[in-house]
């Protein structure tokens, strides 16, 4: 019979962002191993998506109230079900209520700052029942188990993967026409422009384009993202960097990435609080060697030279010199790549599961 996942998340298919798309990855590399999955996201539509064979998602309920009780209504109606999945760390409350109802295994996925800032009592209770919690990288990892007590074994690293899509090739013609980047060289920044995550260092990279561009004169760093900080960070990168330096593209929808990543001669994102960073998976699967941020789970994503350097988020200088030596090496090797492609993750994912259901059932009610 075929393993059952209730699954409670933020969002997932029919939704944007680095969260959503892991969820979707996850869901689609279980739903190979022949597990059935019933999706309740608080955002995001699904119709006219098509999910995975085994995969199902109801309509999306943000109010909170709302979400918790139909949730506990699907739960109910999905019996039996072997697991519950708790994408978001806002939601282990209410995912280890279901669990126990339902006397269901518990599955807690944990990014980056969702599970580094909120140290509540509840939250942390809730973090510990789990009976297996995955993050994304090593950094998560051990910055969780240094302030939840939690048996070392039950966390584990799933870190996220990269489809084939990414992979090197000339940019299409369309995209070079429109940007309009020049000669170069072209350095690339791709995430949101949130007051909230400005810690992914797009002022940092401002700061340093005056030293690049006095060895560089004709590059340009192209900006891809949108939110509620582009006003400001638009006023600071023409104070920073001065006029024609920096182009803010908006927001480009994942069909074009490739073609941009492409386009581009380096990846910048000097962030200090990645979780993860998607974003440089992609742009090294292009072939872009890539500059992340000291700090969070970056270096998870920049294993060692051939994909890239990391950089202490405040060290201008030190960004510069970067910069200037990335340009100079080529292209990354695609092996370097090869760990984080889909049938790696796939075959991960379902070790896992089957790890997990192979634990006896809780008994309803138990902790």
């Amino acid at each position: 019979m075929a393993v059952r996942i209730l699954a409670l998340v933020g969002d997932a298919y029919g939704a944007r962002g680095g969260i959503a798309r892991y969820n979707r990855d996850l869901f689609g590399a279980l739903a190979a191993s022949g597990a059935e999955i019933l999706v309740l996201p608080r955002l995001g539509d699904a119709e006219g998506v098509a999910l995975p064979a085994g995969v199902r998602q109801r309509p999306a309920i943000f109010g909170r109230l709302g979400f918790s009780l139909s949730a506990l209504w699907q739960a109910w109606r999905y019996r039996p079900v072997d697991v519950v999945f708790c994408g978001h760390v806002f939601m282990a409350p209410l995912a280890v209520l279901i669990a126990r109802l339902v006397g269901a295994r518990y599955w807690l996925q944990a990014h980056g700052t969702d599970i580094w800032n909120d140290r509540r009592d509840h939250v942390r209770r809730a973090i510990e029942a789990a009976d297996l919690l995955t993050t994304v990288s090593r950094g998560t990892r051990r910055r969780l188990l240094g302030w939840v007590d939690l048996a070392p074994e039950r966390v584990r690293v799933l870190p996220n993967t990269v489809d084939e899509r990414f992979a090197p090739g000339t940019p299409a013609k369309a995209v070079q026409q429109k940007l309009q980047a020049g000669p170069g060289p072209v350095l690339l920044t791709v995430g949101r422009l949130a007051a909230s995550e400005r810690y992914k260092g797009h002022e940092l990279v401002f700061a340093a384009l005056p030293a690049l561009r006095a060895r560089f004169p004709d590059l340009v760093h192209l900006v891809a993202g949108e939110g509620d900080d582009r006003a400001r960070l638009e006023a600071r990168a023409l104070e920073l960097a001065g006029p024609g330096a920096v182009k803010f593209l908006g927001f480009v929808p994942d069909q074009d990435l490739p073609d941009l990543y492409r386009l581009a001669d380096l990846f910048v994102m000097p962030s200090s609080e990645e979780g993860f960073g998607i974003v440089y998976l992609e742009a090294a699967a292009c072939g872009l060697r890539v500059i992340g941020g000291a700090g969070g789970g970056s270096s998870d994503a920049i294993p060692d030279r051939r994909v890239g350097d990391i950089v202490d988020p405040g060290d201008r200088d030190g960004l510069v010199a970067a910069v200037t030596r990335l340009l100079g090496e080529g292209r990354v090797d695609p092996a370097a790549i090869e760990p984080y492609r889909r049938p790696h993750f796939t075959a991960a994912a379902s070790r896992l599961l089957a790890r997990l259901v192979a634990r006896p059932r809780r008994m309803r009610g138990a902790s």
